[in-house]
């Protein structure tokens, strides 16, 4: 009685080994490229995130402006916003690529948010009662504002213009 083993071949232990590494580095390739999507997708998700904050601030600002109490000059916009029961004074200006929101209501302690980074050009301009557009700006009731813009150039975003339009 002759008793015959079975067993793996080495020849057959090697292909397998060989699918089961070919099977593992395309898993690998694939899981760090769902990865990679994940993180750039939530990178793009938190940029997208700031610039409406951004966005939301200028619009909620200009909007609530008090008395028309605008001035527009080197230091950038500057208003008198009513939010809250509370008469807030309000800078916007791009000091080294950065859009900066200042509360200056207490002169010796300025509140400074920083909105944006990386804009390259920036141009803010208020609509008169005229229909002209001015870059140089002081409080006039007798000429109010009818609409302020602000454009700005960032890397990712390209050219944005936010418009806000003011209640005569």
């Amino acid at each position: 009685m002759s008793s015959q083993r079975k067993a793996f071949t080495l020849i057959e232990l090697m292909v397998t080994i060989s699918i089961f590494a070919l099977i593992a580095s395309i898993s690998y390739f694939t899981l760090s490229a769902s990865f990679k999507n994940n993180e750039v997708q939530n990178n793009h998700s938190e940029d997208l995130f700031i610039l409406q904050k951004t966005l939301n601030f200028l619009e909620r600002d200009i909007t609530q402006t008090s008395n028309q109490n605008i001035t527009l000059d080197g230091n950038g916009l500057t208003l008198f916003s009513l939010q809250n029961d509370e008469l807030l004074v309000i800078n916007y200006s791009v000091i080294s690529n950065q859009l900066l929101r200042k509360d200056i209501t207490n002169p010796s302690e300025p509140i400074t948010l920083e909105l944006l980074d990386k804009i390259n050009m920036s141009t803010i301009r208020l609509l008169d009662h005229q229909n002209q557009w001015q870059i140089v700006w002081a409080q006039n009731l007798k000429k109010p504002v009818k609409a302020i813009e602000i454009k700005f150039k960032h890397p990712f975003w390209g050219d944005l213009t936010k418009l806000v339009l003011l209640d005569e």
